[in-house]
This record gives structure tokens, sequence and C-alpha cells, in this order.
């Protein structure tokens, strides 16, 4: 007791020292604390843990350990595997160099280049320490033990796809590198047991064809007494379970291999390929088993090289993932998934998966839309790389997809997706590419100052409805560290997550993390939840935009809560809107409705929520906790309201169809700009026929914010049969070198970097529409005119044969009949 009573003099000391300073800090800075308290100077880390155990806490997720290898060294990329199970977290470091075997052997030397390790961390309580060091039986260089683990109860496998012997099955002769491969050979993994708090290797398991460069290994999963293992560069061309695997002639098509323990003896009970339900797919370069997640009886599959065949005939490498289900000890495939829609070219879906209940989230972190949010427009491929997530859900045997994941601050090459992570209703992705320098929690993303430092993204399920809750970034952010490169969550909601290039010479738990003096060493963020009340979200009951004199926002608290008021809400405006105001709160206990008037002028209207700490949860407890403003939300839905409308007739000198060269140019050629009719499609030859439309939307106010547009086109005739989408591109003042219409504009590069809209396949009275992407709104010239070209959507060679639509032109004799280009907006 009197040591708790120092520590707390010495804590409230640091305390007023802090607050006397706190007189020259922004005010800014004030109201956005970091999310993780450094170790006060003369306080041990067992003294902060104490301290921190007696304080409320102060957000709904705070990072509570800041993980290190014990034997820091540069380049060992600690991180670069994680899993948890409770309170026991092992992490690989796949590149790291002792020489040790076994558990806790002499990590001090780096002897043996990339052998790869396993750390072993416990919790009691808030205070984390290391348990163990895990090492193959048969530690050799170039092993990459560790590149992935998985834990359950008192169990750990640990992958080392390097590993070279020829071995087979369990058990087997570990001496014979016979197998070696270059960087992926045979490989192998590593069964751990603990009694106590002691660690033993139980089990050194190999494939049941074991052959070079198969990389067994690179992913594991367990759930109780069952492992599966990934060897994604496997070549057998069987298909479905247990069939012939003696032959090499689907190169990387991938195999899993599941393994069972009785009574503590472990051998191979199934294993298992691929089955793609088109008999066409070509299985080279799937790699099946890259990534794998199982709970109870289910196990999952990521092969992220899969093609897909669509019904229209055309195919892509999007990826898929496969769901296998175990009855009476028999296994058999349940499903397939993919995205079904919005597939592209290499989006690797699959590359990342996890499970839990009927629940499951998967990855494609080389998707390229430029969607926010959850449920977003999939279909505007503008942002490479961008990443994805999606959740499918099962009821019964069969499972749909349920939500569609993207990150609040999409943006190019983040890679979001690379790692996810579930429990129950809560969702975690990893984009380790992602380049904000924000610091903690839910700090600014807006501005990418540190490339590729990397975010966290956790997403929250009520109901059928995900929405996402918080922004995650490293308490050391720093540039190339790839924080969220892997993430992991418990059944107590606690989250991990790797940062394997983070670069710190810290050793242990809650060293310093201040310098980068040990570059790629790698590290692990130990993050913890809590049941504070929160604000879900805020979204709009009406449609928008809007003209009426109040609207209704629903908005959902974690929990339900009392003490909700129109003094708890602010009607956030933009534009010249004056008097919105809230008048009416409704409902509750946890979802309450709230009507706001709209006032007067144009623009937009937000509802946040302002946390005075008067909304209480059934143990009083505040909302965000005790502390005003820390439950304040701002990422609610908005209104658009009282838009004006301008519409745009296009410029019969200037609009036209283009004919390409031949067929597989992407060269413009012969050109018609007098027709009645402009064309869209593909001739006898395979040409593509694109066309121009010119609008002059410079006669729009200066200053005006636009918040939609609208093309409609009037179809003419067809010719053929017409199974294509036609999308339309943009670019300000005009495609090409000049005004008028030009052979090169068919290849002429947009001003925004992909397409802004699609035709609506279905047209009432042959008046096809295309309302653009929210984000291309912006990109109307106020200023001079805006070009659009309008296209088939086909991403390589065109094989429309013979099959196109006309549509009226801008010199169609009918007014009526002329493309019309419809502009909302408002003036500020």
């Amino acid at each position: 007791m009197l040591k708790i009573k120092t520590v707390l003099v010495a804590f409230f000391s640091v305390l007023l020292i802090g607050a006397l300073l706190l007189g020259t800090v922004p005010a800014q800075a004030q109201t956005q604390p970091p999310n993780v308290t450094p170790i006060p100077e003369g306080l041990s880390a067992d003294d902060w843990a104490q301290i921190n155990a007696l304080l409320p806490e102060s957000a709904p997720y705070s990072q509570q350990a800041y993980l290190k290898a014990s034997n820091t060294g540069k380049d060992d990329h600690f991180g670069s595997a994680i899993a948890v199970s409770g309170d026991t977290v092992v992490v690989g470091a796949a590149w790291e160099d002792s020489n040790a075997t076994g558990v806790n052997g002499d990590q001090s030397n780096n002897l043996v280049p990339y052998s790869g390790a396993a750390y072993v961390f416990v919790r009691n309580g808030n205070t984390w320490s290391q348990q163990a060091y895990l090492k193959a039986s048969n530690t050799e260089g170039q092993d990459l033990f560790g590149t992935s683990v998985a834990i359950y109860g008192n169990t750990i496998v640990v992958g080392a796809p390097g590993e070279d012997s020829a071995a087979t099955g369990v058990n087997g002769n570990q001496a014979d590198n016979s197998a070696s491969g270059g960087w992926f050979s045979a490989g192998a993994a590593y069964v751990f047991t603990r009694t106590g708090s002691m660690w033993s290797q139980q089990a050194y398991l190999k494939q049941s064809n074991t052959q070079a460069g198969d990389a067994f290994g690179v992913s594991v999963a367990i759930s109780a007494d069952t492992i599966a293992v990934g060897a994604p560069y496997e070549d057998s061309t069987a298909r479905g379970l247990n069939g012939n695997q003696n032959n090499n002639g689907a190169i990387d098509s991938g195999a899993a291999y599941i393994f069972t323990r009785n009574n503590g003896v472990w051998s191979q009970q199934v294993y298992v390929k691929s089955s793609p339900e088109h008999e066409t797919s070509d299985e080279w370069y799937d790699n099946f088993g890259e990534a794998m997640a199982m709970a109870g009886d289910t196990l999952v599959v990521g092969e992220p090289g899969s093609f897909i065949y669509f019904d229209d005939g055309n195919a892509s490498t999007c990826g898929s993932a496969y769901v296998f289900v175990r009855v009476n000890n028999v296994w058999s495939e349940q499903a397939r998934l993919w995205q079904e829609m919005g597939c592209g070219w290499d989006e690797i879906f699959g590359s990342s998966v996890a499970i839990s209940g009927n629940t499951i989230v998967i990855g494609a972190p080389n998707e390229d839309s430029n969607a926010k949010g959850v449920n977003g427009n999939q279909d505007d491929d503008s942002l490479w790389n961008a990443g994805a997530a999606y959740v499918f859900v099962r009821s019964g045997t069969t499972w749909q997809k349920q939500a569609y994941l993207k990150a609040s601050n999409t943006d190019v090459g983040d890679r979001f997706g690379a790692a996810v992570a579930l429990f129950g209703d809560r969702v975690v992705v990893g984009a380790p590419n992602e380049d904000s320098a924000a610091v903690g929690l839910n700090g600014e993303q807006s501005i990418n100052g540190a490339f590729d430092s990397g975010a966290v993204y956790i997403f929250a399920r009520i109901g059928t409805t995900w929405s996402q809750h918080a922004y995650l970034k490293a308490s050391n952010t720093n540039k190339d560290d790839l924080f969220g490169d892997r993430v992991a969550i418990s059944s107590n909601n606690m989250i991990l997550v790797g940062a394997p290039s983070e670069s710190s010479n810290a050793v242990g738990v809650n060293g310093s993390q201040g310098n980068n003096l040990a570059s790629k060493s790698g590290a692990v963020y130990a993050v913890v939840t809590s049941s504070l009340p929160k604000v879900v979200y805020s979204t709009r009951v009406g449609a928008s935009p809007s003209t009426e004199a109040s609207v209704d926002f629903n908005v959902a608290f974690s929990t339900a809560v009392t003490g909700v008021d129109a003094s708890d809400f602010v009607a956030a405006t933009s534009g010249s809107i004056s008097g919105a105001m809230v008048t009416n709160v409704s409902g509750g206990p946890a979802t309450y409705t709230v009507t706001v008037s709209t006032g007067s002028g144009r623009g937009t209207i937000r509802l946040n929520v302002y946390d005075d700490d008067s909304i209480l949860d059934s143990k009083n407890i505040p909302l965000g906790g005790v502390g005003i403003t820390n439950g304040n939300f701002y990422l609610g839905e908005t209104y658009v309201m009282r838009p004006l409308t301008r519409m745009f007739r296009s410029q019969a000198a200037q609009d036209g169809w283009i004919l390409e060269s031949d067929g597989a140019s992407g060269l413009g050629d012969h050109i018609n700009n007098t027709n009645s009719t402009f064309i869209v499609g593909g001739d006898k030859l395979d040409r593509d026929y694109r066309s121009i439309l010119h609008f002059s939307t410079g006669d729009l106010p200066d200053t005006a914010v636009v918040t939609r547009v609208i093309l409609k086109i009037k179809k003419h005739s067809q010719v053929g049969e017409y199974p294509r989408d036609m999308c339309v591109d943009l670019s300000t003042p005009r495609f090409g070198t000049s005004m008028n219409l030009q052979s090169n504009d068919f290849e002429a590069a947009p001003s925004n970097s992909s397409i802004v809209g699609v035709l609506d396949p279905i047209a009432p009275g042959n008046v096809y529409r295309s309302i653009f992407y929210a984000s291309s709104t912006t990109d109307i010239n106020l200023t001079g005119p805006t070009q659009l070209r309008l296209r088939v959507f086909v991403p390589g060679p065109n094989y429309n044969h013979d099959a196109y639509r006309r549509f009226y032109s801008g010199d169609a004799l009918t007014a009526a009949d002329r493309p019309t280009l419809v502009v909302e907006y408002y003036v500020p």
C-alpha cells in the first residue's frame, strides 16, 4: 500500500506540472491529447500499470502495451505474424537470426540469418510480460520460422515456409535438406503446447506430398485439436478433398492440409484443394491456401489468384475463398465466395481471411474503388490498390455478402484489407501502406505526411448494420512502419496490431519507442476496448437532396442511454443555411430520432453529437467516459438542402463519335460530328465506337458547390445484342488538344483518373441516365466547358462483334431528344 501511495503522489505531481505547462499549448492540442501516455520519468512500467488500473478509462480504444522482441535486431520483422487467445499473444519474427533451437534458447547471436523466431507474451490484468522465446527444433538459415502463427488455448502452431527437409507427415526426419527451393522451400509447421507456464514442442508437421517450393506453412489456423496448414505454391491438379496429389501439373495452384490431435498424437486427416465451379477455370497460380482461418468445424481458405468466370463470358483474376465444414468428422466444401460485383484484375480477394461463428471477413488489398465507409459504390476503379474488405454471413448452409468495407480515408496504394481480424460483431482491418502522420486514436487522417506508416480501422455491427468505430495509428507513427500489416482480436476484444517494419531499438514491453536505431526490427501494439457508451452512427432518415422544412436523423448509441435531449445535438451547416436547429428528440433507449428545422438558405446539414456528460448508460457512466467532449461525434451523414438546378444541352458543333483504327489499337481514326446520332459499341471488325458530348458548364456560378450531376441520353436504335456496360469519362475543359471533335479524343486521358459514372441498364422511354459518383461532382468545370466521353467498359480487347447503340446527338432535330446534363448545386 505504501508503494501505491508513493507512486500516486509522484503521478499527480507529474499531472500538476503538466497542467501548468498546458497554458503554453495551443487550444487545439489541448482538445486532442495522445491516447497513449508515456511512462513518466522516475516510474517503472509496473508502477505506471498500477496507476492506470486505478484511473477511469478515457476512450473506447486505448493502447495498453507496446511489445518488442526480447532480442530486438535490425531487419527481424517482429510482428510479421500475430495471433491471440484470451490473454496470451504469439508474435512471429520471420527474419530473426539466432541459431537457438527449441524453447528459450540463446537468443543473443545472429549466426543463422532469417531462421526466424516466435515470442509468447501473456497479460495479467494490465501487466504484460514475455513468457517464451520459440525456435524450430531444426533451426536453419532462411527457414522463415514465424511467417505464420496461430494459437488456441495452450497450443501454438508456427509456420516455416522456407524449411528444407523432404520429410512427410508428422515427426519425420527433419535433418534431410533435400527439398530446398530458395526463400520458399518445402516448408514445415511446428506445434508447441503449454503446461502451467512452460512451453515445449509437441509435433513437427510436414505435408503428405512434400515438394521443394510448395511453401507449406505460409499460413496456419487452429481450433481445439485441429490444425490447418496452407501450401499456396503446391502444384498438383487434384480438386476437392483427398484427390490425387502425386502430380505437378498445375503450377502454384496451392493446397491445404488438415491435421487432428488424438491423445497428444497428431496425424493428417484431409488433403484439401479448391474445386472451382467452372471446369474451364485455370488452376495455375491460384495460390489456394495463402490465407486461412478456422472456427470450430468451419475452415475458410483464401485463393487470391483464382479466376472468376462471369455469365457474360468474361473472366478476371479476382480471387476467391472457400468454406469447408466438418460434420461427423467428415469434411466437405460448403461455399465458394467472391466479390460478385466490381471485380477487377489482380485484386487478390482472399489474401486475408477471418472467421467468427457464422461471419467471415475477406480482404482484397488490391481492390481499386474510390468508395469510402460501408457499402459504397464499388464500380469506380480510380484508386489503384486502395483495398477493400467484404463481410459474409451464413444462414443455415448458405453464405451471403452482408457488407462491403472501405477506409474512411480511401487512397491510392493504401492496401486496406491486407490484414483482417474478426470476433463477434467487431471487424479489424489493416491498411499497412496508409500514409497519414496521425498518432493514436481517431487522429487527422486526411494529411498524408508519413508514407506507408499504416493504419487500422475498426468496424462494428448492430443487427445487420456495420459502421466504422475507430481509426487507429501507432503511438509512434513513422514512415515505412507498415502498422496494420498484421492484426488480431481476442474474445475479450483486445486488438493486436503488427508493424513489422517499425524501427526502434526498444526491448520487451513498453520500452522507449522514440528512436529508429534498429531498422525494421518490428513492433506489436496491444489496444484494449472498453464498454464506455459511445455514438455508433448518425444517419439520414429521408432522401437527400431535400427541400423539406424539417428533416430527421437516426442517432444510435452503443448501449441504452438516458439524458438525451436537444442540447446534446448541434445542427452543423455549410453554405448559406441559417436558422437550422434541433426541434425534437424522440425514441430511445439506444436509438433516437432527432428532428432538425432546416432554416433558410442552401447548403448542407449534418447532425453532430456534443458530449457534456449528461448522457449516461445504465451504470451512470457518461458518453465517452468522464470528461466533456470525449464522446463527441462528427461523422454523421449530411442532407443537401434546397439545391439549385441547371440543365445543359450538348453542343452540336463539338460532339460526335470516333471509330477506332483497328480492333486492338486503342487509337481513334474516323470521326463524325454532323450526324443526328452518336454511337457507343463496336463494329464487325471489333473496332470500338466512343463518343464525345460537350456542355457549356461555365455558365454556372464560379463559387457553386455541385452536389449532384445526372447525364441523360435518348436511344435512337440498336444493332446486335448489347450486353456491355456503358460508362462515362470526364475532362475539363476538353479531351485532346481542341474543343472541336478530333480522332485523338478517343484515347485522350480524362482529367478525372477514371470513370465518373455508368449508364443505367434499364432505360424507361429509351432514356438512359448516369448519376455521377459523388466524388466526381467537383470535376464539373465552373469556368469553362465540360466534356464527357461515352464508351463501353471493357478492360482489354474489344469483343463487341457488331453490337452497338445509337443515341440522339446535339444535332438531333428535336431539342427534347438531345443529350442533357442536369447539375444540382448551391452557392455558399
